[in-house]
């Protein structure tokens, strides 16, 4: 059989027998589920079942490319899926340069099962597989294992995988580095460190084939255009390629958007601006494979003074708004914060709405330096916010309480502080301003793997000028993007997650999916038949994406998630931002969730897909198996 875009190789690895086997690629599943994310949640709905806990040896750790990545469009992007901790969907994606390696290799995807009985490392060098001894990596920090696998193997280019302390030391939501400064995959690390794997390194030499490259270079041509710095109709591309997500502070700032003090307030005092972090932080832009944008990462360095020589590379965004959370207002200490993630594989958003929520039951008496193993933990203490983030890494004290993340810090302490989490679905927030952007809202409270804006970003309105006359959308995107209005945001947020579910299975970096890009998928129609030599219409490509999303929602369901869940934290629902005059929520989530259960095919009062809704999809082993265990009509 011939491959174009995919290589048509699966690798599954036996962590406790130390086997690796190669498996053929299911042409009938790419044509369902693509690649990368899709094609990864299909094999985990098949092969990981409710029976299944996440620590179980069953459960799988699945990284999957796509059918573009290893061509321009890809961008290195890999998608981590498991079991999370939670039990939901641990699924999460990343850029950088790896997955370009894993194809150039000849792998689509790697699926790791069983848990090995210590630690070892994979090395993927072309068909070379080796499970490696890594008791000599195990302890160290990501950036360490990095500098080590590549001084061992001597092979130049090389990009490695890997997981740091929280990992190891199974951090509820601990995510996967990928070569220094690019993670995915919250609660991937977690699992990755119990299944004792330290990293992934891997080298190919291959290419990726084309069905029709004449065809897939001008269509790669239309699609760079649209990043023209001189006539793009994006807004956002001028800014972003220059200032990135940091930008985005004042702005925010301004609008009462940031959740100030753990999400108490809307505006913060001093605030941090991209100003600042450019004139004295940024040293040089960086990009992933083939990215367009000329700065959307950027080198940066703490130059002199406190935390001198601290430095990286800028790829998670906006993680300098854990600031305003926190209530500091100092570039040394969340650069440095920023680093001890990257360095420990830790996610941003559990350690400060975790160590915020502490603050914030600390201010109000709930518990107190005797719980905080000494530290006056309030808002504004910059050192202890880094302190309180190095226990969490390494569960020391009340770190070891708050790394099993907010929710089950709140249940441990008790005394009222579970009204003061920011979670969905048990996993921290991420800082979308649901008060003030109901799109934002419903799609967070709906998300299949907890708060996770990339899977339907963006969350504004695209400029009008770039929605083509004759095109019809399923929204009307005038109503559909005021602020705060109910109206039509079932359409919007089912039309966002469902064309995005193919841009992340193609795959493709979130920020390329704005302006025209955003709202026309016959562009990215294009690059796949001409990639694969595929030759669907574009309903028949929005039905895929609508498939990936029903199975996503399946396999939750499966895992006992119901209407309920698709909540929002209850300072979002009740409490108002004063300072700007902005309500809360209240019972306009029911009346979205409602309009987007209706519009989807779901049940309204369990959020569970209709059997009709699963078969019309192709979902028919899907719909037997819900049948089967009770949970359709």
């Amino acid at each position: 059989m011939t491959w174009h875009g995919w290589t048509g190789t699966i690798l599954r690895v036996d962590l406790a027998a130390g086997k690796v086997t190669k498996e053929e690629l299911s042409r009938t599943m790419t044509r369902d589920f693509i690649g990368c994310r899709g094609l990864n949640t299909a094999y985990l709905y098949s092969e990981v079942g409710p029976e299944i806990g996440p620590f179980d040896p069953e459960n799988k750790l699945i990284f999957g490319a796509g059918p573009l990545e290893g061509t321009p469009i890809g961008m290195g992007r890999v998608s981590i899926l498991t079991k999370h901790p939670n039990r939901f969907l641990g699924e999460g994606g990343a850029g950088g340069h790896w997955a370009a390696e894993l194809k150039f290799a000849g792998y689509d995807v790697i699926i790791l099962e069983n848990k090995a009985a210590s630690p070892v490392w994979l090395l993927i060098v072309d068909d070379q597989v080796e499970l490696l001894d890594a008791a000599w990596l195990w302890g160290k920090d990501t950036k360490e294992k990095h500098k080590l696998i590549r001084a061992k193997t001597g092979i130049s280019g090389i990009h490695v995988a890997s997981i740091g302390p929280a990992g190891e030391n199974l951090v509820a939501n601990a995510k996967v580095q990928f070569t220094l400064d690019h993670s995915g995959g919250k609660g991937c690390g977690t699992i990755m460190g119990d299944k004792k794997l330290a990293a992934i390194a891997v080298k190919g030499s291959g290419i990726v084939s084309l069905a029709d490259g004449t065809r897939f270079l001008e269509t790669y041509r239309k699609f760079r255009q649209t990043f023209d710095l001189k006539s793009t109709k994006d807004l956002f591309v001028p800014s972003w390629s220059f200032n990135s997500a940091n930008m985005l502070l004042e702005l925010f700032n301004e609008n009462g958007w940031v959740h100030a003090h753990n999400g108490q307030r809307g505006f913060f005092e001093p605030m941090l601006n991209d100003v600042e972090y450019l004139d004295r932080y940024v040293v040089r832009p960086e990009s992933s494979f083939c990215c367009p944008f000329p700065a959307c990462g950027r080198r940066y360095e703490i130059k002199e003074g406190l935390f001198a020589g601290t430095g990286g590379d800028e790829r998670e965004v906006g993680f300098a708004q854990a600031a305003p959370i926190v209530g500091i207002a100092s570039y040394p200490h969340v650069i440095k914060f920023r680093d001890m993630c990257n360095r420990a594989g830790l996610d941003e958003d559990q350690a400060m709405y975790s160590i915020a929520w502490a603050m914030e039951c600390y201010e109000r008496g709930i518990i107190s330096r005797k719980d905080t193993d000494g530290l006056e933990l309030r808002f504004g203490k910059a050192d202890e916010f880094l302190t309180m983030t190095e226990r969490i890494i390494q569960r020391k004290g009340f770190g070891d309480v708050l790394a099993k993340g907010v929710d089950e810090a709140a249940r441990l302490v008790g005394r009222g502080s579970e009204r003061y989490t920011l979670s969905i679905k048990g996993k921290e927030i991420e800082r979308m301003p649901q008060r003030n952007g109901y799109q934002m809202a419903l799609a967070l409270a709906v998300c299949e793997c907890g708060p996770d804006h990339t899977r339907w970003y963006p969350p504004y309105p695209p400029n009008p000028k770039s929605i083509p006359s004759d095109m019809e959308l399923p929204f009307d995107p005038y109503s559909a993007f005021q602020t705060r209005s109910v109206e039509d945001k079932g359409r919007l947020v089912k039309w966002l997650y469902d064309s995005r579910a193919i841009v992340e299975s193609l795959p493709s970096c979130v920020y390329m999916i704005r302006g025209l890009l955003g709202i026309d998928m016959s562009l990215w129609l294009d690059l796949y038949n001409s990639c694969t030599g595929e030759e669907g219409d574009v309903q028949e490509f929005l039905k895929i994406g609508t498939r990936i999303v029903n199975l996503e929602r399946a396999y939750i369901v499966r895992e006992g998630f119901r209407r309920e869940h698709d909540t929002l934290p209850r300072r979002m629902l009740e409490d108002p931002i004063v300072e700007h005059g902005i309500p809360p929520i209240g019972e306009n989530l029911s009346v979205m969730l409602d309009q987007y259960y209706e519009i989807r095919g779901w049940d309204q009062k369990t959020a569970i897909p209709k059997e009709e809704t699963l078969r019309n999809l192709g979902l028919q082993i899907v719909a037997d198996d819900l049948k089967q265990r009770g949970l359709l009509a």
